[in-house]
């Protein structure tokens, strides 16, 4: 049985946000038990895990979060990444508590550089000063923070602005997340997805900053490496070298590089590429809507 190093537990789909595009969000689907999150973080160590993400939904709206957090630790995880959208991170002692109870780094979702953008995408007046409280508590407590970049093709202009801005805040590393219209059928929520060639444009304009020195400061997401300029190829996301295994509401398992959002799909010249073994390749959705013309093999055998 393949080992791991991370368990990614996404508990149940509830939120205090309604973004625009998602369709998980909701208050009665399917939710894992305590009892069940337990079993499962059991499962994860033994198969040798030690980090921990915890995503959802909303994690912060579970009343069982700070007990998990502390039985995580207690198990031997060293890692527990909160992944959230920051706004009961705005209450102190809510902060506090899961500081104490184990939390070692919070990654923060972000849409935009400004109060407008975030507000508009997420459908929640007020959510960018929340978030901003929350940063600021975090901060308070040394965390480590990092910044989930949710790019459409409509706040595609303001990524740069997203490092620059939350950077100054606090946050020491970003990962661009590609927005995907997958089941959704509304050729409005299409018109939302941005091409991989425009986010690679922005994800060098953003690295030419030169805020760090770090080899992962901004890692692309969703797009195949192929797609993205030599001199970038170092910020592709490669998700099966995590070995992470995701837990869903639904109590199935399997790992990050199984999921429709990683990609899945290859085409025949893929087979020729040098990053083949280690590239998702890319989302049906994405084919359908610009095509495959971007996907050049990396030194294809003739």
């Amino acid at each position: 049985m393949r080992a791991l190093r991370w368990l990614e537990v996404s508990a149940d789909y509830r939120c205090n946000n309604r973004c625009l595009g998602c369709f998980s969000a909701r208050d009665d689907g399917p939710s894992l038990t305590t009892t069940q999150i337990a079993d499962q973080l059991a499962r994860a160590r033994q198969r040798g895990a030690r980090s921990l993400w915890l995503g959802g939904g909303e994690p912060t709206l579970r009343k069982d979060l700070l007990a998990l957090v502390k039985h995580a630790r207690k198990l031997g995880f060293d890692r527990v990444r909160l992944q959230t959208n920051g706004m009961l991170l705005s209450y102190a002692e809510f902060t506090a508590a899961l500081v104490s109870a184990g939390v070692t780094e919070v990654s923060f979702s972000i849409k935009g550089s400004s109060a407008a953008t975030h507000d508009r995408l997420t459908s929640t007046p007020g959510c960018y000063a929340l978030m901003l409280a929350g940063v600021a508590q975090v901060r308070r407590h040394g965390l480590p923070m990092s910044g989930d970049l949710l790019i459409y093709r409509s706040n595609l202009s303001e990524l740069v602005a997203m490092v620059q801005s939350h950077f100054a805040l606090g946050l020491s590393r970003f990962d661009v997340w590609m927005f995907s219209a997958a089941d959704s059928n509304d050729p409005a929520l299409e018109q939302e997805m941005p091409r991989y060639r425009d986010v690679a444009c922005e994800v060098a304009r953003a690295l030419e900053l030169g805020l760090s020195d770090a080899h992962d400061f901004i890692t692309s997401l969703h797009t195949p490496p192929c797609t993205l300029p030599a001199s970038l190829r170092g910020s592709a996301f490669l998700a099966r070298e995590l070995d992470l295994w995701v837990v869903d509401p639904g109590g199935h398992g399997f790992f990050l590089e199984e999921s429709a959002i990683e990609g899945g799909v290859f085409l025949e010249r893929c087979k020729g590429c040098e990053l083949r073994g280690r590239c998702g390749g890319a989302r049906g959705i994405y084919l359908r809507a610009f095509g495959d013309d971007e996907l050049v093999p990396v030194c294809a055998e003739p």
